[in-house]
């Protein structure tokens, strides 16, 4: 049994060892690459934070989706019950403006926040817009362009941080 032990703790005490070697690799490693401890959690905090946004989307506009499906296909119901998907979509779209005026930037992303704010206001007048286009002519093409600046602003960001270009729009308008 004292055999036992004295393995066991010398197993323990190698491993520690070797434990602590790699960290201190991987550390010199990071510092020969040129991508510092901070640049990481930027870009690991940029793209949760940049998933983020759809999710957070997509929980309320699903009745603005239906319609735009509806719209796109032709599909559309008439009278009343075309009135009835307009108002939902409406609210559908108000609620994705709020929605993202909830969206918290990471402390990480501080020096990214104002390219981020600018982003998150052309997107809630996007949704603004929708809102008022539905109460028309149901013409999205303005609110649509509005969109893609925030998706432009958004993408600069992810290619900054060596990050595949992505959309949100896409992402929402599923």
């Amino acid at each position: 049994m004292k055999k036992f032990a004295a393995i066991a703790l010398t197993a323990t005490v190698f491993l520690a060892a070797c434990g602590t070697d790699e960290t201190s690799d991987t550390k010199e490693a990071t510092a020969d690459s040129g991508v510092s401890e901070t640049d990481k959690d930027v870009k690991q905090e940029l793209m949760k934070f940049y998933m983020a946004i759809p999710n957070t989307i997509n929980a309320v506009d699903g009745d603005l989706n239906l319609f735009e499906m509806g719209q796109a296909e032709g599909t559309l119901p008439e009278g009343e019950e075309l009135q009835t998907m307009k108002d939902a979509a409406i609210l559908s779209a108000e609620n994705a403006a709020d929605a993202v005026e909830t969206l918290e930037i990471p402390t990480a992303l501080e020096g990214q926040q104002e390219q981020i704010e600018t982003a998150f206001t052309a997107i809630m007048e996007s949704y603004e817009m929708k809102a008022e286009a539905l109460a028309k002519d149901a013409s999205f093409e303005a609110a649509d362009k509005k969109f893609g600046e925030a998706d432009a602003l958004l993408n600069e960001l992810l290619v900054e941080q060596d990050l595949a270009p992505s959309s949100v729009y896409n992402e929402v308008s599923q």
